[in-house]
């Protein structure tokens, strides 16, 4: 979704989320409606009405009309998502499994970027908690034998290598004397 080169990096459409309800995810058709996870279907709609009386065309400057275009094309979009329950709940699900897939893949290996909201963690703070000491030391363990089961199937690997070639050098050796 393009945004107008004065605009700052907070999406113009997402209100303050109140205390108490989950973060409105960055990047995902709820910011553009500005609406919670947990929005009622009455909820989108007023949401998605505020919204295109905002940012319609036909309400814009012909400088910004462009753009303000490109804005209401993403408000139909999260619209159209969002107020078909099949639809905004195979949403949802897409959005919890970018979240899953994120988790698995920072914890094995660093963890990637994908999807529009690349760089952030869509729906984190709403299924990730921190750790408790005893999951933390549980970490540490796993790490500890991990790094114990690599130095001993490098050594493994290592001694078999040297082994065959020992071998190999003893059955050119006695080629060698009997031809």
């Amino acid at each position: 979704m393009s945004r107008s080169p004065t605009s700052s990096t907070r999406d113009p459409r997402a209100g303050p989320t109140p205390a108490g309800r989950p973060a409105i995810p960055p990047g995902t058709h709820y910011a553009t409606l500005g609406v919670p996870i947990d929005a009622t279907p009455a909820q989108v709609t007023r949401a998605y009405r505020a919204a295109m009386k905002r940012f319609h065309p036909d309400r814009q400057s012909a400088g910004r009309r462009s753009w303000a275009e490109e804005q209401a094309k993403g408000i139909n979009e999260a619209y159209g998502t969002l107020s078909k329950p099949f639809a905004r709940q195979a949403y949802d699900r897409t959005i919890q499994q970018q979240v899953v897939q994120e988790q698995i893949m920072s914890r094995y290996a660093g963890g990637f970027a994908t999807g529009p909201a690349a760089g952030t963690d869509p729906l984190g703070d709403r299924f990730r908690r921190d750790p408790t000491v005893a999951e933390r030391q549980d970490r540490r363990e796993a790490n500890r034998g991990a790094l114990v089961s690599l130095i001993l199937v490098f050594s493994g690997v290592t001694a078999g290598l040297v082994a065959l070639l020992v071998a190999w050098a003893a059955l050119v050796a006695l080629a060698g004397r009997l031809f």
